[in-house]
């Protein structure tokens, strides 16, 4: 008499560790892709799964559902982007390079600039905590000391609030695309480049040298 073999559904699920990371990667990537495009409220589970041409239910197995997948996306993006800051410290202008290198962030991630503006701002969600962990507040740490270190500023609360300003300015036009588009006339282009960071740049730490000046002189 022939035994009975029980077969293991997987419903889709990949036994092989590499492949489960290839897919958690394909869904993050797609929902990066989509948020290029969409607002994270426009974009649901179906879309990120169609976009990856996989299973939509791996989606809840792999991250518990779509906000856990966004929180990932947030940190694989800042992990990656913020590398590229580690080696500032060692050069003549290190702020103008942040500047450059910031604006490039913002100039090819729109899909951050969405999600701030819309999901952010004003909000307390665990997605909106994910993403002031990963960028604000990496930001609020390693940019006063830059500022101090090229101005020469001794007063560490006077960088941490010139580096809030300096912030403000690079993503404040992002942020108001409308306003800056249909009230200004102001394009992408004129934002953007190494003109616009030369002419931030100066401005910026022009303004806090010479106030800097002025506190000492007083």
């Amino acid at each position: 008499m022939e035994s009975k073999t029980t077969k293991k559904v997987t419903r889709g699920r990949p036994v092989c560790e590499i492949k489960q990371a290839e897919q958690k990667a394909k869904l993050i990537f797609s929902a990066k892709q989509l948020l290029n495009i969409k607002s994270y409220s426009q974009i649901t589970i179906r879309d990120i799964a169609s976009e990856a041409s996989i299973n939509s239910a791996m989606i809840k197995y792999y991250f518990g559902g779509k906000e856990n997948l966004f929180v990932e996306l947030i940190q694989s993006i800042a992990d990656e982007q913020f590398s590229q800051f580690e080696d500032l410290g060692e050069h003549k202008k290190p702020v103008y390079l942040f500047i450059r290198r910031f604006g490039e962030i913002l100039q090819s991630h729109p899909g951050i600039v969405h999600l701030l503006s819309e999901e952010v701002l004003n909000k307390t969600t665990p997605l909106a905590r994910a993403f002031m962990a990963a960028f604000p507040a990496r930001v609020s740490k390693f940019l006063p000391p830059l500022i101090q270190q090229e101005t020469g500023i001794s007063d560490t609360k006077k960088a941490k609030l010139a580096a809030f300003q300096l912030i403000t300015l690079l993503v404040s036009p992002y942020i108001l695309k409308t306003l800056r588009q249909q009230a200004w006339q102001i394009d992408d282009t004129e934002i953007q480049g190494e003109a616009w960071a030369k002419d931030l740049y100066r401005h910026f730490i022009y303004g806090l040298k010479e106030s800097n000046t002025n506190e000492v002189e007083s």
